[in-house]
């Protein structure tokens, strides 16, 4: 025989039920012990949006970027294959498009390295581990007989996030578009010498606030990844000014170096002359110091 307290559970169960699948069926509540779905994708926009979002942005960066308070990690490794970790402290000068100029020592101690790269050339010196002066020249970017450079300041500049992203000028085709979870993958290739075609360049970027780059993916002529760059913590620069990357992590799997950086404070700063971003010579280098070498040596030769 049902006791009233049965009738009563049964009733609370029953009742129950009837709200689960009401909750279902009229509401849209999931079922009990279920997550909740995630939010469909957003409207997916266009490559030419896309690439006007990056562009205002780069407008906006109407002066050099400045920075007095800079933290590196990197490691390198030497001709010798022996690896030379790097905990550094430092200034950080950019002037678009590519004129760069990274000074790093250790706390308050004196430079040990600097990375840059002004309107022709690109360098990139350690002292005293390394005490070698790698530099090239952009114009040789790519071409065969190129030497390592251990360090890329050219694909430093790239991974700032404030690419141009025509590059047909470049010779380049694309972009090409990708979808991915969180990212609007655009991949541009460039024409091989055998007259294929081989991915030269990716862009990813967010399909959240900022809508900017969040990785840079740089690739050789046999389409193998040379760079990855991934970009992080975007801030405005300034009132009114752009939104930069305050962190930036890099890597080169090739030269098995990696580089992060984390930018504390920046502002912008008008009028630097182009001798800022000189190449050193050899009287303007620290004595730890001891070669200077050309990596493209062999392409000035052709030229």
């Amino acid at each position: 025989m049902k006791t009233p307290t049965t009738r009563y559970r049964h009733s609370r169960a029953a009742a129950a039920s009837v709200f689960v699948v009401a909750c279902l069926c009229v509401a849209g509540c999931p079922p009990p012990n279920e997550p909740i779905p995630p939010d469909l994708p957003r409207t997916p926009r266009t490559n030419a949006e896309i690439i006007r979002t990056i562009e205002i942005n780069n407008r906006l960066l109407d002066r050099a970027l400045w920075s007095n308070s800079v933290t590196v990690k990197a490691r390198f490794e030497d001709s010798d294959g022996k690896e030379h970790p790097y905990n550094l402290e430092g200034s950080f000068l950019f002037d678009r498009p590519r004129r760069l100029l990274i000074d790093l020592r250790p706390g308050l101690g004196n430079k040990v390295m600097q990375i840059g790269s002004n309107d022709d050339d690109y360098w990139f010196w350690i002292e005293p581990e390394v005490g070698v002066m790698r530099w090239g020249r952009h114009r040789h970017v790519g071409k065969p007989g190129v030497d390592r450079a251990g360090i890329r300041p050219d694909h430093l500049v790239s991974a700032l996030g404030f690419a141009d992203m025509r590059l047909s000028e470049q010779g380049l085709i694309g972009p090409d578009r990708v979808w991915g979870k969180t990212y609007d993958k655009l991949r541009y290739m460039r024409e091989t010498r055998d007259g294929g075609f081989v991915s030269d360049r990716e862009y990813h970027i967010d399909r959240n606030p900022p809508y900017l780059m969040r990785v840079v993916i740089f690739r050789d002529e046999f389409g193998r990844r040379v760079m990855s760059a991934f970009l992080d913590d975007y801030k405005p620069a300034w009132e009114g000014g752009p939104m930069v990357a305050h962190h930036i992590n890099v890597s080169w799997p090739r030269e098995k170096a990696t580089f992060t950086m984390w930018l504390a404070r920046v502002r912008g700063v008008e009028d630097i002359e182009p001798e800022a971003f000189a190449r050193p010579t050899d009287d303007k280098l620290p004595a730890g110091v001891r070669d200077i070498v050309q990596i493209d040596a062999v392409c000035d030769k052709q030229d």
